[in-house]
């Protein structure tokens, strides 16, 4: 086998490894969350909002700028996660790519 020939197989075996990484982080999903998990907000990782949840106490408990506030921990809590994630499964690619270049 060629260099040529080695150097296209491996290119053609990163791809698929990415492809797979990419289908895998759009599946994913995190949750974010304020006030210990009275509010939560999920997503995927294509940046879907998904899901809402406010525990009823909080609306006898806060004033609404309070809850604004608690919406946007949540939401900000939520994209942290994703990032870290994003960060974690692209180090794993940064491997591919080293391991290639051996």
């Amino acid at each position: 086998m060629s260099d040529l020939d080695r150097m296209l197989e491996q290119a053609q075996a990163v791809q698929e490894q990415m492809a797979a990484m990419r289908d895998r982080l759009s599946a994913s999903e995190v949750t974010g969350t304020a006030a210990n998990g009275a509010v939560r907000v999920s997503m995927t990782a294509a940046g879907t909002f998904t899901a809402v949840h406010l525990n009823p106490n909080l609306f006898t408990d806060i004033d609404p700028e309070e809850m604004e506030e608690l919406m946007l921990a949540a939401l900000q809590d939520a994209g942290a996660q994703l990032r870290d994630m994003t960060e974690r499964r692209m180090g794993s690619l940064n491997e591919i790519f080293q391991s290639i270049q051996q």
